[in-house]
């Protein structure tokens, strides 16, 4: 009788926490940052990072949804406040990084620890701490 009961409390816990998860409401607004990646092969690859951590993440015909922690936006929000560094058009990929709702910035550089190359990782990680 506990098992099943430990088993029944379990399945509305993870019921729960589903049905939760699932209505989140999408994020709004224009994002603080928002990065794409174009491949010499034509794929196409972006990442919106909203304020509250919240992340979209299109790789070609895949969506990916995450949530970085405060850190992350706050290490976001210091390379942000630098000059982007200069990339070049035989970059592969082509980096395009834009803040807010600015111009962006294309081709972007891959500067250590800069915006664009934070952004970067996190297409490729899922976090800017891998």
């Amino acid at each position: 009788m506990m098992k099943r009961l430990a088993v029944l409390l379990l399945t509305l816990v993870a019921a729960t926490s589903l049905a939760a998860c699932s209505s989140a409401a999408e994020p709004s607004g224009t994002p603080a940052y928002t990065v794409t990646r174009s491949w010499s092969n034509g794929m196409e690859e972006k990442a919106s990072v909203y304020a509250d951590g919240r992340v979209i993440m299109d790789h070609g015909d895949h969506t990916e949804r995450v949530t970085i922690p405060a850190d992350q936006m706050a290490e976001l929000a210091a390379a942000a406040a630098l000059e982007i560094p200069a990339g070049t058009n035989s970059d592969d990929p082509i980096i395009g990084v834009t803040i807010g709702s600015g111009t962006p910035v294309r081709p972007a550089g891959l500067t250590k620890d800069a915006l664009p190359e934070l952004l970067n990782r996190l297409l490729d990680s899922h976090t800017l701490h891998p």
